[in-house]
């Protein structure tokens, strides 16, 4: 023993130091790598097949595209979820697989799958196939200007160009409308010269048009040939040559048809003081700093703003990076509060110079946890903020068991080294088995998956890293630097102060709690009865719903979107002018609340938004983005502005929805997100109306609405026999069809890294004139031309905008926000569950399931059960290694579920609901709440060992362990003080885990210093006790042999 590790550290001069200075260096070196973003980086597992089919119906797509492709991708190795949408023009397919998949060879082998799919559509366009990156936002950017948006667009490009180059990663841009070429050629120009908008289509294509030829001469000097009279102007098509003319004439392109280059249709328009705006959404990697992002944009704009155009505005939004900046600074300002108290806990129970040594362990096992943590890729964020906070109390409990015992023995007159050796050598197996216990606590944590795992992993990582560097900082640092003080203070001698404190707490733990104690150790029957009767009481209590469990609570953020939904066919002015009503009623709720709350509104006709990664776009639906100051700043909270913006919003024919939501940060979903499966369209909608009817009549939500809305009114087309006997044919009379009002594309050139279409079509004006199909003239195959109506018969119907998909069945799913200080969603779910759902299913033939969130939540709480059976396993074999015994582990855990009675009525006395953080802190205050058990069961063995007599042991032991109890403890609550008190709104997501350990430990710390010696007194008088499997001399046997491996 006397050349243990242990010994060497203790003895040696600079070794301790030298071991400190490493320590901090690697935390450093850590720190300064780290990146700074809002919640910790998760991958989402997900790959997308996107199919473009211009003018198609989404129930065309849906069964000519999705399906074939469906059945293709259905048997894809570690595919959690297949899901599809189909919506006019397009279909987009999204694999989920599971967590830790490989992605490269997933993506691979989804490529193979759809290139087996031979059947599309000619009309369809290559599918396109790509992995989803999860890109957080930074800021968004709104340039404003002139009355003509087409003035913005060499302007944004221009912005993307240069953001990207200084280091910005990813930006998405709206409101800057693709453009095409559009080449119209009327009815009577096509009759007069007999021909068509194919013949155009294939005139234009071969005269414009690049063509390498070829190398001539290559036994001179070779030359190589080329064409390159492709036309990248709109006015440049004009002199293309089209026909000769029966007086000889040739007539060009620009003689017989109106070319334009313009926006497409059905663009997203966005707007912003009522002038032509676009958004620059910017994002950063998975690798990218939030700050440095943020830094790079603000200096841009000090660059840039200088030298913009008369009339073009530059406007910083949603700037998400201050809200990092703020909870970074909130958490540091709690952080050093904690600490503060921590300290001032110390040099209470401490003399000053220990205190001092014990206090700069915290720095130094905190910095190399930092440096553990750059290695294992994690970053400074929220939550590892959060658990750094959290660790502040337990960084300090290893020191001070250890600098305790020292002081101890220093005190009653041992030399330096002996004291601060033996203190370590003393305290090994105690301190390392409630370290290994805590550690098997916080371990099964790591085992929860999900996108929530992602999220909330870092807690148990930085916790073990901390525990680990605490050990090291306990036996190999902390020796020495005591060594080193008691051999310059030579004896202890306190003085002022410090001696009023250490009589002080002689005289409380003497005169008060001795007694205590030797009263409960006698009356051990009722302290036991007592304790089992507030655990009953407190799980009846939970058990009765009279505490709601809310499950992943979100902080308000500025941001709120206002989304509507007109009935297809809605005239586009129509939906611009009911965006300006909505944001004027916006401005107006501002004024009611006394202005000031609104920063931004920005009204996008076309771009439907939930703030999630999912956005819509179609000509009838838009949406106003309204951006408030921040949350600490206005005591208007959003649900209150959101109800009185909503009330002042006018009804307008042909609404089909309206909906306001907030965003929210953390995993994707809303509160409320029911899936309804069925087998036809029809029957699923209907049961998404009738389930949306009854959510908007439950106090508390709102921003109901589903995916599936209505689509343009359709007819469908058929053949006459008339049609039929003349030749034609679908695909023939559909070409017509599609050439003359979708419009033929004819090429697609490339103009500053935009895509430009150019197509040849009939006039707008016969394309936006539903009669104009009475008079479109069929041309038949054999030469001619008859009326479309004598080949055609028609029937109206109704379409739907969007039609989904989940593992290949139809599906709509409804959603909705709930508002928690009215009500829980929980609740809600039970009692649709209860009382809703299975007349609904009966009465359409459909099922529900409940989605997002909620599946999170199963996923979650499902792994969390087996995680902590996982625990509770680990700790038991601990703890039976660690004492040599079955049945003194089980003394020892007893504790753990009366901790958890303090952690359920804390979060009553706070006034705040269990939620998954909650749940985190359960595990780790059953880690924690057995370290006192362990310390005061270890030494009430060396008492017996010592032959005292067991109720004198007992109370020995909790008298002697009083003040290492009392500190560990103290010192966890204190360093969680501060958290439990704030009242920043941002700060509300982690009181929780703080309520849960604060409150649970408090509770604990008292049952261990009464219940567990009566326990103790029970256990020895029973017959478990008497069987002795193994001896306090094996124990002590055991130890020695743990310091010699040290």
């Amino acid at each position: 023993m006397k050349t243990s590790v242990l010994a060497v550290f203790a003895r040696h001069p600079v070794a301790a130091n030298l071991l400190m200075a490493m320590m901090m260096i690697s935390g450093l070196w850590g720190l300064s790598q780290l990146n700074t973003q809002f919640f910790p980086s998760f991958d989402i597992d997900f790959v997308s097949v996107r199919v473009t089919w211009p003018g198609a119906s989404a129930e065309d797509l849906e069964t000519l595209v999705t399906d074939p492709l469906e059945r293709e991708l259905k048997g894809i190795d570690n595919v959690k979820e297949l899901a599809s949408l189909s919506v006019d023009g397009q279909t987009l397919i999204t694999l989920e697989f599971r967590e830790n998949t490989d992605m490269g060879p997933a993506l691979d082998e989804v490529k193979e799958r759809v290139d087996l799919v031979t059947n599309l559509p000619d009309g369809a366009e290559s599918p396109e196939i790509s992995r989803i990156i999860n890109h957080e936002l930074v800021a968004s950017l709104l340039v404003s200007g002139p009355d003509d948006p087409r003035g913005l667009r060499a302007l944004v490009n221009q912005f993307e160009r240069e953001l990207l180059e200084q280091g910005i990663s990813h930006i998405r841009i709206f409101g800057l409308p693709e453009e095409e070429i559009a080449i119209q050629v009327s009815p009577g120009t096509l009759r007069e010269l007999d021909l068509t908008l194919e013949d155009v289509s294939r005139k234009i294509s071969a005269a414009s048009r690049d063509m390498p030829v070829g190398i001539i001469g290559r036994g001179e000097s070779a030359l190589q040939l080329r064409f390159k009279d492709q036309r990248r102007r709109e006015y440049a098509f004009a002199d293309l040559p089209v026909i000769v003319a029966q007086d000889g004439r040739l007539l060009t392109l620009g003689d017989i048809a109106t070319i334009t280059r313009r926006p497409k249709n059905a663009q997203t328009e966005v707007s912003f003081r009522g002038k032509p705006a676009v958004e620059m959404r910017l994002s950063r990697t998975r690798g990218a700093d939030s700050l440095e992002s943020a830094q790079i944009l603000r200096r841009w704009v000090e660059e840039t703003r200088p030298g913009l155009p008369p009339g073009i505005g530059l406007h910083i939004y949603d700037e998400r990076w201050e809200y990092i900046q703020d909870r970074i600074q909130l958490l540091l300002k709690n952080g050093l509060s904690g600490l503060v108290l921590v300290i001032l806990i110390l040099y209470f129970f401490l003399n000053a110079r220990a205190a001092g040594w014990v206090t700069i362990g915290i720095p130094t096992s905190f910095l190399a946890a930092l440096g553990v943590l750059y290695l294992y890729g994690g970053s400074v964020n929220m939550i590892s903020l959060f658990a750094l906070i959290m660790t502040l109390g337990i960084i300090v409990d290893d020191a001070i068991v250890v600098g305790e015992d020292a002081v101890t023995h220093f005190e009653r007159g041992e030399d330096p080294l002996s004291a601060a050796e033996g203190g370590a050598r003393r305290m090994l197996a105690p301190v390392v088995s409630s370290s290994l216990t805590t550690i098997a606590a916080f371990m099964p944590l790591l085992l929860i998956g999900g996108i929530i795992g992602s999220i909330l992993r870092t807690i148990p990582i930085i916790v073990i890293c901390v525990i680990l560097a605490s050990l090291v900082e306990s036996f190999l640092v902390l020796p020495g630097h005591l060594r080193g003080t008691f051999a310059r203070m030579g004896r202890y001698r306190p003085k002022g102060l410090r001696k009023k404190l250490d009589a002080g707490f002689a005289r409380f733990r003497e005169r008060v709690f001795r007694p205590m104690v030797s009263a409960g150790v006698r009356a051990r029957w009722i302290t036991v009865a007592l304790a089992i009767a507030i655990l009953t009481s407190t799980f009846g209590w939970v058990a009765g719903g009279r505490i709601a469990f809310n499950f992943f609570p979100v902080a308000e953020g500025p941001i709120l979107f206002a989304n509507v939904d007109f009935v297809s066919g809605t005239p586009e002015s129509q939906v611009a002018q009911y965006l300006e009503e909505i944001e004027q009623a916006a401005w107006d709720t501002d004024a009611h609340f006394g202005g000031g709350l609104v920063r931004t509104a920005i009204s996008r006709k076309g771009l439907g938004e939930s703030g999630d990664w999912e956005r819509r776009s179609s000509d009838n639906i838009g949406s106003v983005l309204v951006e408030l100051i921040k949350p600490d700043e206005r005591s208007v909270r959003n649900r209150e502005f959101i109800n009185e913006w909503h009330a002042r919003i006018p009804k307008a024919a042909g609404l089909e929805n309206l909906s306001i939501k907030e965003p929210t940060a953390g995993p994707p979903g809303q509160d409320l997100e029911v899936r309804i499966i069925g087998s036809d369209l029809e029957s699923v909608k209907s049961a998404a109306i009738d389930l949306k009817n009854v959510l908007n009549e439950i106090p508390g939500v709102s921003g109901v609405e589903d995916n599936m809305p209505y689509g343009r009114e359709q007819r469908i087309l058929q053949l006459t026999p008339t049609g039929e006997a003349l030749g034609l044919s679908v695909e023939n009379l559909g070409r017509q069809l599609r050439a003359g009002y979708e419009g033929q594309l004819v090429q697609v050139m490339a103009d500053n890294g935009d895509e430009v279409e150019v197509r040849v079509m009939l006039p707008d004006s016969e394309r936006d004139r539903i009669n104009s199909l009475e008079e479109f003239e069929v041309m038949l195959p054999g030469g001619g031309a008859v009326p479309f109506d004598n080949v055609v018969n028609m029937t109206p119907r109704r379409g739907f905008d969007s039609i989904r998909h989940v593992e290949g069945k139809l599906a709509v799913t409804v959603t909705g926000d709930v508002d928690d200080t009215v009500n829980n969603d929980n609740r809600i779910i039970a009692n649709l569950k209860a009382n809703t759902l299975g007349e609904l299913e009966t009465r359409h033939g459909v099922t529900f399931s409940f989605e997002g969130r909620q599946a999170d939540q199963r996923e979650t709480l499902a792994d969390m059960e087996r995680g902590a059976l996982v625990a509770l396993i680990l700790i038991y074999l601990v703890l039976a290694w660690v004492f040599g015994s079955y049945g003194w582990p089980l003394l020892v855990m007893v504790v753990i579920p009366f901790g958890l009675i303090g952690a359920i009525w804390g979060h009553v006395l706070m006034g705040i609901d269990l939620t998954i953080l909650s749940m985190f802190g359960f595990f780790g205050l059953a880690g924690i709440v057995i370290n006192d058990s362990i310390i005061l069961v270890t030494f009430y063995k060396e008492l017996r060992q010592q032959g005292m007599a067991v109720e004198k042991a007992v109370i020995e032991a909790a008298c002697q362990r009083l003040r290492a109890v009392l500190l560990t403890s103290l010192t966890t609550i204190a360093g969680l003080t501060p958290l439990l008190f704030e009242t920043s709104l941002q700060a509300q997501f982690l009181i929780p885990m703080a309520t849960s350990i604060a409150f649970g430990l408090a509770f604990a710390t008292f049952l261990v210093l009464f219940l567990i010696p009566s326990l103790l007194a029970i256990y020895e008088h029973s017959f478990l006790a008497r069987q002795k499997p193994m001896s306090a001399d094996t124990l002590e046997d055991q130890a020695a042999s743990s310091n010699q491996t040290g």
